[in-house]
């Protein structure tokens, strides 16, 4: 069983079970959280407005060989059994920060607010990327040679934008070799490291990590699978569990969306889409790349915001109220060629479900939409008209051309990319 200490008081000790979950790392812990409660009259009140300290937590798993520090672990709870051998308390803490290292002792150096210099991503998805820089495989004919170099020299490209300073990209490898099975294993992992100019606090350390995941997910659709994270905290490397975000992985093959190395890529997003504090419309971005349980009302209304926060910002003539035709002609047009009659319907039809949807509600009465260009002498205008029997299909269309304009707007207008295989 696990041992812990509360907040770097190692003369008390007490046991205790975890369990690693999606976001959450929980810990139970044979203590009684009402011995923290003061007594009045003899009597300790205990009720849902009672508050109890959050805490650090060392968790040192020797079986295991695991060490784990929860910062500011909370109480979630606590239970007591009576009249029985293994009877006592126990309470319950969660945690959404958490770090790791094979070393407990370098757990318990951390400062309170420990600060990050460098972040890790690793993943197999870099070696899909970038091959297996510390790999060199020679054949011939009289023998084939394997050489694994340690601490290959990184790739990098300086940044030097938004507290970014460099980014690079390399990897390591672990070998296993059995003598009895007459095997040898060897892993790889690759990683992406960011490497900061002020280094930044640890709770920080997930809007870093995000922005490095947007970035990837428009690079590598689908594909970029996290499998762990570290830290490097006063030149030591630690484990950082569970702040990253879980993506939909696509098993099929998919290539780079576009013709350019990742950290070239990377660095273009660094400087001209900087995600952490900058402007609404790059703040959007996640939202539309990253999958999430909606309707398509919602989606709708999401991209058609999306267009308008950009190019309302745009120094273009009469803008503000033609932004909608404006990202049609520029965005969609030249892939999705369509008549005069279709173009300007498609706009209305656009305009006039949005004002529906965020004026009336999603609710179209008997299935209909009405259709109204503007005023002609201050009176109805002829083109009016009135979609019947709207469905799912006529407001997917719709919704179609405006997720497409938003994912040209970002790759050619903010990147300034000529082609891209985004989709």
């Amino acid at each position: 069983m696990a041992v812990c200490y509360f907040s770097r008081d190692y003369k008390k000790k007490y046991n205790c079970e975890y369990e690693i979950k999606d976001k959450i790392f929980e810990v139970i812990i044979d203590y009684d959280i009402m011995d923290e409660l003061e007594s009045v009259n003899g009597i300790k009140a205990f009720g849902n407005d009672t508050e109890f300290i959050d805490r650090d937590i060392l968790i040192i798993d020797y079986n295991n060989r695991k060490n784990y520090l929860l910062k500011n672990a909370y109480y979630c709870g606590h239970s007591s059994t009576y009249a029985t051998p293994d009877g006592g308390t126990k309470t319950k803490f969660h945690a959404c920060v958490v770090f790791e290292h094979n070393d407990y002792k370098k757990l318990a150096e951390l400062l309170d607010t420990p600060k990050i210099k460098k972040v890790r991503l690793h993943s197999k998805s870099v070696n899909d990327l970038i091959g297996y820089p510390s790999l060199i495989l020679t054949e011939s004919k009289e023998k084939n040679t394997v050489e694994l170099y340690k601490n290959k020299e990184h790739n990098r490209v300086e940044v030097n934008y938004n507290n970014i300073k460099s980014v690079s990209v390399a990897d390591n490898w672990f070998s296993n070799f059995s003598g009895k099975a007459k095997t040898m294993q060897i892993d790889f992992d690759g990683y992406i490291e960011i490497e900061l100019y002020k280094r930044a606090n640890y709770d920080d350390a997930y809007d870093y990590i995000y922005e490095l995941q947007i970035y990837l997910q428009l690079y590598y659709k689908n594909k970029f699978i996290v499998d762990k994270v570290t830290v490097m905290i006063e030149g030591e490397y630690y484990g950082l569990l569970n702040m990253h975000r879980k993506i939909d992985y696509t098993e099929k093959h998919v290539f780079s969306t576009v013709k350019e190395e990742l950290l070239d890529f990377l660095k273009k997003c660094y400087t001209l889409i900087p995600y952490r504090k900058s402007k609404s419309e790059i703040r959007n971005i996640p939202y539309i790349i990253f999958k999430a349980p909606r309707n398509i009302e919602d989606s709708f209304l999401m991209y058609y915001r999306f267009i308008e926060c950009y190019y309302k910002k745009q120094q273009i003539s009469n803008i503000r109220k033609t932004f909608i035709s404006y990202s049609i002609k520029e965005h969609y047009l030249g892939k999705h060629p369509m008549t005069d009659d279709e173009f300007e319907k498609y706009v209305q039809e656009i305009i006039c479900l949005r004002n529906q949807y965020v004026h009336s509600g999603y609710f179209l009465k008997n299935s209909c939409l009405k259709v109204s260009f503007d005023k002609v002498n201050r009176r109805r205008n002829p083109k009016d008209y009135t979609v019947n029997n709207i469905d799912f299909d006529w407001v997917y269309k719709r919704t179609e051309i405006l997720y497409k304009i938003t994912i040209d707007i970002i790759f050619t207008r903010m990147l300034g990319y000529d082609e891209y295989t985004y989709s």
